[in-house]
């Protein structure tokens, strides 16, 4: 077990300053900051995909802008960090609905949705922040709402977050399995 350099006197000042934080909601984003490093964040991400004119899988990414903490300026896919308001309730798949409609109204309120969110696997990453569990899914989306955002997946941008190209590759491939599927 890794020592402490604080002293039980001071542990239980920041236990009780932290015991007047609300668990509904966000919390301060400067809190969200250390506990990332502390502890494995559960994330959901979504990969939303579509076929391009010429049938070629095309992911939507977006880019995090300058002023972001940990990837500055790098492209990725929708994804949302719980919240306790999130886990008591799941659709009958598990997905965490109150996320990923935060995910909708948000990064993908732009995009036309077709279907359901397919669930593909779960990863254990550490990433920047900090180690991150995660439920990963795609989303098919209609080519042309989602035409300013998207690159193909034989091509992934060179600014891309790392870590987030091995679970496009498998989506990718999913995806296009579950097309062929459809086509038969």
């Amino acid at each position: 077990m890794a020592s402490n350099s604080l002293s039980d006197i001071e542990i239980k000042d920041i236990a009780s300053k932290l015991a007047k934080l609300s668990p509904h909601g966000f919390i301060p984003y400067d809190l969200f900051v250390e506990f990332t490093r502390l502890k494995v964040t559960i994330t959901i991400e979504v990969v939303p995909l579509c076929l391009g004119p010429n049938g070629e899988v095309n992911v939507v990414l977006y880019n995090r802008g300058p002023d972001d903490r940990w990837w500055p300026n790098l492209y990725h896919t929708p994804g949302t960090c719980l919240i306790a308001d999130d886990i008591p309730e799941s659709d009958e798949w598990g997905i965490p609905t109150r996320a990923y409609e935060r995910l909708k109204t948000g990064e993908m309120k732009d995009l036309k949705l077709i279907g359901d969110p397919v669930y593909v696997g779960h990863l254990n990453q550490q990433v920047r922040r900090g180690p991150e569990s995660k439920p990963v899914y795609y989303q098919e989306v209609d080519y042309e709402s989602a035409k300013t955002y998207l690159f193909p997946v034989s091509k992934l941008p060179k600014n891309m977050m790392d870590h987030q190209v091995n679970f496009i590759h498998r989506c990718a491939d999913l995806f296009l399995v579950q097309k062929a599927s459809i086509i038969k």
